[in-house]
């Protein structure tokens, strides 16, 4: 819901445009319009990546009790592993090589060994490459597995009842294809779905309250956009897929409960009008009707926090058309601020944007990485009092 620009804070009015006639007002009219919330954040380091970083993920990979980072980067076909000092500065990256072009991340213990594994699909090779921990920051060699044509996006989940993680993967040409997980870190080939269209973003969670992991996808085309709630039957398969907000173009969905109810509630950036929507759940795989919000322009990954010391989550948007992020505070009625804070990103084209307490204070902070400048900048939280 893009708002009209107003103009600067108190600007003074002598005069204003009706058609073919400017009326000038006897004295200046002084009104103040409304302000950012707190500057919340500040840049505290910038750390290099591979070239053209799509994905960014916060993660403990070494079990030290720091959060560290995983950049999957298309342009080079890397991944960029940093971990953390937990003071906000992180050691030089790793760098692993994988198939071409990944731009999904997934970081999970597949193996049930206690160590992260890292999942990451490659659109330029069809594939899905598992990268299994193990100690002293290591990984096994890499482990592919064959998929359909360009593989997008990955969600792991228990979708039958063998305790094993399982794996969805979305393919560009409208489907969603189901990899059952063996417990030691190979999968399975299990059903294709049809999806109506293609879907950059995939969540493997229990929404309709039976128990079962299900699937939520944002699906965008110029047809048939929309978001697709598949409910798992607990079985590894999936029944046919409820239809949301169609027309919207969603590009990128999280869950997330926004108003404590216990129920995961769905955030999505959308591929037009540099909207953002809400939309709370019943519980029982309905969702109410959309609520939007704003960002910068081109919203394209978002982030829910707590930011400040209220009891509502806010939102990080990275904003790839505007070169920033924007921090979006919630109101006490549940709303969004209006208008947001905004960073700047330097090298701009933010495509990724992960959070996470990247010194160790008890709050989170953020990190978004340029793509053209093939970097990822921290921004830690200040501590405002009063």
């Amino acid at each position: 819901m893009k708002r009209p620009h107003v103009g600067g804070k108190n600007r003074k009015w002598t005069g204003f445009l009706l058609p073919g006639l400017l009326l000038l007002a006897g004295t200046a009219c002084d009104f103040k319009l409304p302000s950012p919330p707190p500057d919340l954040l500040y840049k505290f380091n910038v750390v290099n990546v591979g070239q053209g970083p799509a994905c960014l993920v916060t993660a403990d990979l070494d079990l030290d009790g720091w959060a560290d980072l995983v950049s999957a980067n298309t342009k080079d076909s890397t991944l960029s592993i940093l971990y953390g000092h937990g003071d906000g500065t992180f050691d030089s990256p790793l760098s692993i090589p994988v198939p071409a072009e990944p731009t999904s991340l997934v970081v999970d213990d597949v193996n049930r060994d206690g160590f992260a594994d890292i999942l990451t699909n490659s659109r330029g090779a069809h594939v899905v490459t598992v990268l299994l921990g193990r100690a002293k920051r290591s990984f096994y060699p890499a482990h592919p597995i064959p998929t359909g044509k360009v593989p997008l996006a990955l969600a792991v989940g228990h979708f039958n009842e063998d305790n094993n993680l399982d794996l969805a993967v979305t393919l560009t040409f409208d489907k969603v294809e189901i990899y059952l997980g063996t417990g030691d870190g190979s999968f399975k080939k299990g059903m294709t779905y049809g999806t109506g269209s293609r879907s950059f973003s995939v969540l493997a969670q229990d929404f309709n309250g039976d128990g079962r992991a299900d699937l939520v996808l944002a699906t965008t085309s110029s047809n048939a956009s929309g978001i697709r709630l598949f409910p798992g039957n607990g079985d590894g398969t999936f029944a046919s897929p409820r239809r949301m907000a169609q027309g919207l173009m969603p590009l990128t969905v999280i869950a997330k409960d926004m108003n404590d109810d216990g129920k995961p509630d769905l955030l999505f950036a959308a591929g037009q009008g540099d909207n953002m929507y809400l939309m709370l759940s019943n519980g029982d795989g309905a969702f109410r009707k959309e609520i939007p919000f704003s960002g910068g322009g081109g919203p394209i990954a978002l982030v829910a926090e707590h930011f400040n010391d209220d009891a509502l989550l806010d939102v990080a948007v990275a904003n790839s058309r505007s070169s920033s992020f924007s921090l979006i505070l919630r109101t006490a009625k549940g709303g969004f601020h209006y208008p947001t804070r905004d960073y700047v990103v330097d090298g701009g084209t933010p495509l990724t944007i992960t959070s996470g307490d990247y010194n160790g204070d008890g709050m989170k902070d953020v990190a978004v990485a340029s793509n053209f400048n093939n970097s990822v900048e921290i921004y830690l939280q200040r501590r405002i009092l009063g």
